[in-house]
């Protein structure tokens, strides 16, 4: 499925977007116009295929019709001789197009895999440059509280257990304190400017 941005190009947004959005963008409209040949090529070539085949039977078919008859009439023909020779001919050129049409049909499908893999190759790239366009505290929040973050366990795990020691201390912190105070409280020290020395 080939990849299609969630925005539009117009005139007014064109001017605001970044070179490598643009170049994103023209590259993506460049594939699905390469993807779009590729697949009417393979088309034609499949008709062409199948007609050469249909065309050979036909031609097999009347070659054996005319030898028939002509056996069956036994007399000799003066155009006979021509059509034979023509038919051979045509049959020598369908069976030199049917050795070279899957030759054709590999090529295509080997110039349809390398554009696949460029394909896919560009959404790779575009997802990396929509994963670094973003703020380092939202790369921080997908890595740490989701799975979906393109970076490896080793990483993700390091960054959840620093989080973890982090809101731990600050937990820690945040009891001492309030322990310090109601313990102030309790025993009805002074606050403000007349704190005991």
């Amino acid at each position: 499925m080939p990849f299609s941005p969630s925005y539009s190009l117009d005139a007014e947004s064109a001017t605001l977007m970044e070179p490598t959005d643009l170049a994103l963008e023209t590259s993506l409209r460049r594939s699905a116009t390469y993807e779009h040949e590729l697949k009417d090529l393979e088309e034609r070539l499949l008709e062409g295929l199948s007609n050469c085949r249909a065309l050979e039977g036909i031609i097999h078919d009347s070659f054996n019709t005319i030898k028939r008859k002509y056996r069956r009439v036994g007399q000799d023909m003066l155009h006979v001789p021509q059509i034979d020779r023509e038919l051979a001919e045509s049959l020598r050129v369908l069976a030199e197009l049917e050795t070279r049409l899957p030759a054709i049909r590999t090529q295509a499908a080997q110039v349809r895999f390398v554009y696949d893999s460029g394909r896919q190759k560009a959404e790779a790239l575009a997802q990396d440059l929509r994963w670094l366009n973003r703020g380092w505290h939202e790369r921080w929040y997908e890595v740490i509280f989701t799975a979906k973050g393109p970076v490896s366990w080793r990483w993700r795990a390091t960054l959840r257990t620093l989080f973890a020691f982090a809101f731990m201390v600050a937990a820690w912190m945040t009891w001492v304190t309030l322990l310090g105070v109601t313990r102030a409280h309790r025993q009805r020290l002074v606050w403000g400017e007349r704190l005991p020395s």
